[in-house]
């Protein structure tokens, strides 16, 4: 777990030393990285690993949402393997529809692109770095959660293009991230750390793919 703080903290330190370069897209969206904007994310990706990585925390928080969760012996039922792309897909209906986005379609395929590969390799190098156990055993790359990740990387895309002008997508969007998040604890494929850290490491794939847009000229 050692390896995995020190990751994050060069994470963090890499995000905040290049903060406030500017903008050069013609679009007029400031695409600097604020130190506040990465705030969010790396105290919900600090607060998973830390659960995560205290096997006092790990049952004093984890197992208990999971005793709770499973308490009934339901059965899977797991659509959240399909709704973890409804904040992304909105961006395009919502564009189809007549609602102008503060990015083109070029520029949306490219920063869908970018927090896709960011997201992937977040998910794959601490899943392989952690090996946590999931919930129902057997299988060891439960940390972070990929699905979350998934939905809130779309959910601040979401956000990002729509948010300023219609705050209610904004929070819809999250609505909808946040319930991916709770439905693999439900069906038992995820811790709850698992979640807080997806979350984090979605936002801050959009994040990053946001203040890097200048430089991969879309």
């Amino acid at each position: 777990m050692r390896k995995v703080l020190f990751l994050i903290s060069c994470l963090s330190f890499l995000a905040t030393s290049f903060a406030q370069r500017s903008d050069t897209l013609s679009c007029g969206y400031d695409h600097s990285l604020q130190p506040s904007q990465i705030v969010a994310p790396s105290l919900l990706i600090a607060s998973g690993s830390i659960i995560a990585g205290s096997d006092y925390l790990h049952s004093k928080i984890n197992v208990p949402i999971e005793q709770w969760s499973q308490r009934d012996g339901h059965d899977r039922f797991e659509i959240e393997n399909f709704i973890q792309y409804v904040p992304l897909a909105t961006v395009p209906v919502l564009k189809l529809c007549g609602l102008e986005s503060r990015h083109s379609w070029r520029d949306l395929a490219s920063l869908a692109g970018g927090a896709t590969i960011l997201s992937f390799g977040f998910s794959q190098g601490f899943k392989y770095l952690t090996k946590e156990e999931r919930p129902y055993g057997g299988v060891f790359n439960s940390f972070p959660s990929g699905h979350t990740m998934t939905a809130f990387w779309g959910a601040e895309i979401l956000r990002r293009e729509y948010g300023e002008e219609y705050p209610g997508i904004a929070v819809a969007g999250y609505a909808v991230a946040t319930g991916v998040g709770c439905l693999r604890v439900y069906n038992n494929r995820h811790w709850a750390a698992d979640i807080l850290a997806g979350a984090g490491f979605g936002i801050l794939s959009a994040s990053l793919m946001y203040w890097l847009a200048p430089y991969l000229r879309f």
